[in-house]
């Protein structure tokens, strides 16, 4: 049976749970193991066809996938580093394959069940705010996330919210990016109305949910789209004067003190200006020193004390592998950036533009490989095109 056939005749029950089992990568309860493995089997092989199509496209994709493997290779053996931080590497990397391949799926779902996003919005939306003001519910939600990352955040609550599998700035940007995708492909207002929800949930989640609302916002037009936003971030601002304690209190800490003390200023940035430290020696500018981590096995602390993005991969394996990680990420938005314009067009070329801009930053705080939607976009412009030459 074809693949499109199983899509198209999919019930909205079964898509959702596909969509829930994807986003954020929720675990296998308690394991670093993520349950969208489950669905690998079903997909695989039309994904294979759709990636072999793209020709000399997909070649060059898998050169830069392959340098970037050699060179974590190489740095580790000629560097100071332990087999946690090629381990680490070896995750980075199947994190970047992983996010094009369920990309492919997740436009899959979509293209047939519109409303998905929406419904998974909803029900993330829910867990949060359970998350908050529930102790009990927050520790069965660390289940579902990675085991060394709930060893940290069981001893957060009160200061950050979590979804299901959804935690920290990756679980926050999977939010951002679900609604404003979900904005890109709806006809319907209720979407934008979602806004006013999850502007104020998503940084409870993280605060760096800020930066994609904001920089997605630049990018996105419509008279509507704009008073949704206004009134989302004035629902922020009162928050910063009304709530106390809890993770909207984190959340609305940067609203706080510009509107209170006149300060547009947040401690987490000023703990990540200290990290900026270079490299000293041409060696390790060129080639890295094989290192993500220093320090015990338990601690696993960042080498050199930094969290930045590009400075973990540049004392790991060099300026090069820098370059390579940012082309791998950005690969399949490039062309649409570049791509001749046609009617309905422009919108996803600011979509990709916005994507790019957001890694790009993203990266100046802690490692983030592109998300998934990037992938969905890009498979969402092949379908513009192809019904533009049909109507052509």
């Amino acid at each position: 049976m074809e693949e499109r056939y199983n899509i198209k005749s999919m019930s909205p029950l079964v898509a959702f749970i596909i969509m829930a089992l994807i986003l954020g990568y929720p675990r296998f309860y308690g394991t670093e193991f993520p349950l969208a493995l489950l669905i690998v089997p079903f997909y695989l092989v039309g994904f294979g066809r759709f990636f072999l199509a793209r020709g000399l496209f997909s070649i060059i994709f898998l050169l830069l996938f392959g340098l970037w493997v050699l060179g974590g290779v190489l740095a580790f053996l000629n560097g100071q580093g332990e087999y946690r931080d090629i381990f680490f590497h070896v995750v980075v990397s199947v994190k970047i394959l992983l996010n094009i391949f369920f990309g492919y799926v997740v436009y899959q779902i979509v293209r047939a069940r519109p409303s998905v996003l929406a419904m998974w919005l909803i029900f993330q939306s829910a867990i949060i705010i359970i998350s908050m003001f529930s102790s009990d519910f927050y520790s069965l939600m660390l289940g579902f996330i990675s085991p060394r990352s709930a060893e940290v955040f069981q001893h957060i609550y009160g200061l950050r919210a979590l979804g299901f599998g959804i935690f920290h700035v990756d679980g926050a940007l999977t939010i951002v990016l679900a609604l404003f995708f979900s904005v890109l492909l709806s006809s319907t207002k209720f979407v934008n109305g979602l806004l006013l929800l999850l502007l104020p949930l998503s940084m409870a989640v993280a605060r760096s949910a800020i930066v994609a609302y904001a920089i997605m916002s630049v990018f996105r037009k419509g008279l509507v789209f704009k008073v949704f936003l206004v009134f989302a971030l004035l629902v922020m601002v009162a928050l910063s004067f009304y709530v106390e304690s809890g993770p909207l209190f984190e959340a609305t800490e940067i609203f706080r003190n510009l509107f209170q003390y006149g300060e547009l200023e947040s401690q987490s940035v000023n703990v990540l200006l200290e990290m900026y430290v270079l490299p000293n020696t041409i060696s390790d500018w060129l080639f890295g020193n094989g290192q993500y981590f220093s320090g015990a096995t338990e601690t696993l602390e960042f080498y050199k004390g930094t969290d930045v993005g590009y400075l973990r991969i540049l004392y790991f394996s060099g300026v090069g592998s820098v370059f390579i990680f940012i082309l791998l990420n950005t690969f399949f938005l490039i062309p649409l950036v570049f791509s001749r314009s046609y009617p309905r067009f422009m919108k996803v070329r600011m979509f990709a533009i916005s994507l790019i801009v957001i890694f790009l930053i993203i990266n100046l705080k802690g490692l983030q490989s592109m998300p998934i939607f990037a992938m969905a976009l890009y498979m969402y412009s092949l379908d513009l095109r192809r019904n533009q030459g049909r109507t052509g």
